[in-house]
């Protein structure tokens, strides 16, 4: 049972039903993550970052890549939540998250990721 019930959309301020409907909008979907995290429209607003985040990483990295990369940063800190986010979108697009070959590029990527959740200020220099 969940500590922090999610919020009721019908008796909820008109902010917190607005960030609710764009949500939807979107990206088609309200876990009830999201709408615990709704309590707080800047825990919401910062969680949604990450959004902003991959769509800025799309024109240079795929998907796939994407994933792969978020998802060794999450595992290295130990996040259990966007670990498993990140694990589903990959079964979504089909992949077994156990069993990825990645190609170099993406080695590259976790070895970076793995890097940033280890000491963002000492990343190796072939890296």
């Amino acid at each position: 049972m969940a500590r922090i019930s999610p919020i009721d959309y019908d008796t909820a301020s008109p902010e917190i039903r607005a960030a609710h409907d764009e949500e939807l909008r979107l990206r088609g979907r309200m876990t009830n993550m999201k709408r615990i995290l709704l309590h707080s429209l800047a825990a919401h607003r910062i969680y949604a970052e990450w959004f902003t985040l991959r769509d800025l990483l799309r024109p240079d990295l795929d998907d796939r890549a994407i994933w792969l990369f978020s998802r060794t940063i999450s595992a290295a800190c130990r996040a259990e939540v966007p670990v498993t986010f990140f694990r589903r979108a990959l079964i979504d697009m089909g992949l077994d998250p156990d069993s990825i070959e990645p190609t170099a590029d993406e080695a590259l990527l976790i070895a970076f990721g793995k890097a940033i959740a280890t000491d963002a200020n000492a990343i190796p220099d072939e890296i």
